[in-house]
C-alpha cells in the first residue's frame, strides 16, 4: 500500500461456510485518516455487474423475466440502430446484455460516465436507442456498461419498484448485506465509509445514473456473504435462497463470443487447473475492487480499496489464495476432484457457430460503404479537419480527420482508423466504432461529444492566452517600474502622497495584481491539463456536487476573476478622465481588465 500510494484497504477470505480472514487497513481519508475496518463502505464500481445479473437471477426465478426472450417483449419501444441488421432489439436478449454479447458500445450519450448530470435514470435508458451496434447482436463480446443498465432498467419496468430498491429488497436483504446500498443519498449520509483517491480526486456525482452497472456500495464484511452465497451456489447458511440450475446459469457463457472472452452472465469465468474460477473486477471515482472465488475449492477473496491502482488488488487477492491453497495441497487437491471430467456441450459449439472475427468485421462493415458520387466527394471535404473530443462537456483531446488515400481516417492520441462511410456523414472504423461527423453528438465507443475546430481557432487561442499571460505578468512590475523611472528622473520636489496614490489608483493595484495572479495560475492549469486525465475548468451545471474545497476554489475561480475584472474595468474607465499621469496608469489597468475580462471568458465558455 505504501509503495502503491493506496490510503486504505479491506480484504475478507472465505470458504463456504466461514470467514477465514477479514482485516482493515490504512485510512478512509488521507486528510481525516479515519481508519479502515471490515465495516468501511466502498464503492465497487463495475464489480456491481455481478449484483444486477444476480437480481436478474432471482427475478427469472420468481417469473418476471425470461433470459432468452427478446428484450422488445418487455421494453416494446425500445429500438437501437444498427447497420448489420433490421431489428436488432428484436434479437437481443437478457443473456446477451448480461454478457456483452448484444453489440452495444460502452457508453450511453446521456448519463453515462462522460456526460454531465442533470438527467434521470430513464433520459439515460432512451439515450440509447441514440447509438450504433458495433457489430450484429450475438456475434461479438464488447464490455458495455449500457448493456448492463438496460438489464437493470427491465428489471425496473417489471418490478413496478426503482431498480435500486430490487436489488436492495431481493439481493442484499436476504443475503444478510444489511450495510450495503445502491442509494447514494444513504452513502452520503454514512460516516464510515471511504473516500476516493486519485490524480484529481473525484467522487461520484449525485446524480449518478449508471447504477446497474457501477453503483454499487459494499463493505468486506457484507462481501463474505455475497461470496459464500455464490460459492454454494445459490444457497447462504444451508438455505437455499436461488434455484442451482438458475445460479450455474449465471456462470456459463451463453454464447460463443462470450466463451472466447470468459465471461458469463455478469461475471468473469476461466479454468484454474482443472477448477473454475470466477472473478470481477471494478474501479472509477478512485475506488479500485476485485473479487475471486473457486466454488470446487470453497474459496474465495475480496479486496476493495480507495484508490484507482488495479494491479494492487488483482496482485493480492492471488497471493492470498494461491498462498492459502499452496499450504493445505491435499485438501484443495480433493476438493478440486469434484469438477465433472466432461464440461457440458453448449449447443452454440454444436451446431458450428464461432464468433465474428476481425477480419470478418471488418469486410462486413467495408461491404456496407456507401457509393460516393461527386457530390459524396465534395461533402466528404467538409469532414476533414480537426476535432475535439468532449467529457461532462468540456474539451479532451483533439482528433485529427484526413484524407486516406480517397478514404478519410481519423488519428485519435496517436492512433489512426480508417472511416468507412454508410451514410452521409456516419462513419464506422473496422472494429465497429461509429463516428457522427454530422451532428456531432456521439464518437467512438464510449460516445464522447464532439465538435468541429476551426483551422484558425487554435493559433488564435494560442495568440490570446500568450498576450493575457504576458498582460497579467507585467502587473507585477509595473507599478516598480513606475517608480524607478520617477527615480531616474530626479524630481526633487516633495511627493504629495494624495495625489501621486490616490485611494482609486490603491483600490486598482490590489485589485489588478490579485486577479493577474489568479489568472496566471489558470493559465497554468490550462497548461498542464493536457497530462492530466480530468482537466480543471468545467461549465455549469458542475458534474460533482460533492467536491473537495480546493476542487471548489479552482471551479470558482474564473467566475471570482471575471467580476474582478469588471471591477477594474468600471474604475480604470472612470479614471480616463483624470490627469495625463493617471490616466496612463488608468490605461494601463483598462488594458488588463480587458485582458482578463477574454482570457476568463474564454475559460467560461
Amino acid at each position: 500500500m505504501q509503495q502503491e500510494n493506496v490510503p486504505g484497504l479491506s480484504i475478507v477470505v472465505v470458504d463456504d461456510q466461514n470467514i477465514l480472514w477479514a482485516e482493515g487497513f490504512g485510512y478512509t481519508d488521507w486528510n481525516r485518516r479515519t481508519p479502515i475496518s471490515t465495516d468501511t463502505l466502498f464503492s465497487i464500481q463495475s464489480m456491481s455487474k455481478s449484483f444486477t445479473a444476480t437480481a436478474v437471477m432471482f427475478a427469472a426465478q420468481d417469473g418476471l423475466v425470461d433470459l432468452d426472450e427478446p428484450i422488445t417483449t418487455y421494453l416494446p419501444d425500445f429500438h437501437v440502430n444498427s447497420i448489420f441488421e433490421e431489428h436488432p432489439e428484436q434479437k437481443i436478449t437478457l443473456r446477451m446484455l448480461l454478457s456483452h454479447t448484444a453489440g452495444f458500445v460502452h457508453e450511453a450519450p446521456i448519463g453515462g460516465n462522460n456526460d454531465l448530470p442533470g438527467h434521470t435514470f430513464e433520459e439515460h435508458i432512451a439515450s440509447i436507442s441514440d447509438t450504433w451496434l458495433k457489430s450484429s447482436v450475438g456475434t461479438r463480446w464488447a464490455y458495455s456498461n449500457l448493456g448492463i443498465d438496460l438489464a437493470g432498467y427491465i428489471l425496473q419496468v417489471r418490478s413496478g419498484m426503482p431498480f435500486t430498491q430490487y436489488v436492495q429488497e431481493k439481493v442484499l436483504e436476504p443475503l444478510g448485506m444489511m450495510n450495503s446500498t445502491l442509494d447514494i443519498d444513504q452513502v452520503r449520509a454514512t460516516t464510515d465509509r471511504a473516500i476516493g483517491h486519485s490524480l484529481i480526486p473525484l467522487r461520484p456525482p449525485a446524480e449518478f445514473l449508471i447504477i446497474p452497472s457501477g453503483g454499487v456500495w459494499t463493505t468486506a464484511n457484507n462481501m463474505a456473504h455475497y461470496l459464500q452465497f455464490h460459492i454454494n451456489e445459490g444457497a447462504l447458511d444451508a438455505t437455499r435462497l436461488l434455484r442451482q440450475d438458475l445460479a450455474e446459469t449465471m456462470y456459463e457463457p451463453p454464447n460463443s463470443a462470450a466463451l472466447k472472452a470468459e465471461y458469463a452472465l455478469g461475471i468473469g469465468t476461466a479454468d484454474w487447473q482443472g477448477t473454475r474460477r470466477f472473478q470481477h473486477g471494478g474501479g472509477g471515482f478512485g475506488f479500485n475492487s476485485n473479487m475471486v472465488w473457486y466454488p470446487e475449492l470453497k474459496l474465495g477473496a475480496v479486496v476493495l480499496t480507495n484508490a484507482d491502482d488495479a494491479s494492487l488488488n488483482m496482485q493480492i487477492v492471488d497471493d492470498v489464495l494461491g498462498s492459502i491453497i499452496s499450504a493445505n495441497i491435499p485438501l484443495y487437491h480433493s476438493r478440486a476432484s469434484t469438477l465433472p471430467s466432461v464440461q457440458p456441450a453448449y449447443g452454440f459449439i454444436q451446431n458450428g457457430t464461432a464468433p465474428l472475427t476481425d477480419a470478418a468485421l471488418s469486410n462486413l462493415i467495408a461491404s456496407k460503404v456507401m457509393r460516393l458520387d461527386e457530390a459524396g466527394q465534395q461533402r466528404r471535404q467538409t469532414y476533414i479537419g480537426s476535432y475535439m473530443q468532449t467529457r461532462w462537456g468540456f474539451p479532451l483531446v483533439i482528433a485529427q480527420v484526413k484524407d486516406n488515400n480517397g478514404a478519410l481516417a481519423i488519428t485519435v492520441l496517436d492512433e489512426t482508423f480508417v472511416l468507412s462511410e454508410v451514410q452521409p456523414g456516419l462513419f464506422f472504423d473496422s472494429q465497429g466504432n461509429s463516428y457522427d461527423l454530422v451532428h456531432r453528438t456521439t464518437t467512438s465507443e464510449s460516445n464522447y461529444g464532439v465538435f468541429k475546430i476551426s483551422p484558425e481557432l487554435l493559433p488564435i487561442l494560442l495568440i490570446l492566452y500568450t498576450l493575457c499571460g504576458l498582460i497579467f505578468l507585467s502587473t507585477l512590475f509595473f507599478q516598480p517600474a513606475c517608480a524607478l523611472i520617477r527615480k531616474l528622473r530626479r524630481k526633487k520636489a516633495p511627493v504629495d502622497v494624495a495625489t501621486a496614490y490616490p485611494p482609486g489608483n490603491l483600490l486598482l493595484k490590489w485589485t489588478v495584481v490579485p486577479a493577474s495572479l489568479a489568472s496566471l495560475f489558470s493559465l497554468f492549469c490550462l497548461a498542464i491539463t493536457a497530462f492530466i486525465p480530468n482537466l480543471i475548468y468545467v461549465p455549469w451545471p458542475r458534474p460533482y456536487a460533492d467536491l473537495l474545497w480546493w476542487q471548489s476554489a479552482l471551479l470558482d475561480l474564473p467566475f471570482i476573476n471575471l467580476l474582478l475584472a469588471i471591477v477594474v474595468a468600471l474604475l480604470a474607465g472612470f479614471g480616463l478622465k483624470s490627469s495625463i499621469g493617471r490616466r496612463t496608469n488608468r490605461f494601463y489597468y483598462l488594458i488588463v481588465a480587458l485582458a482578463l475580462v477574454a482570457f476568463n471568458l474564454a475559460i467560461i465558455l
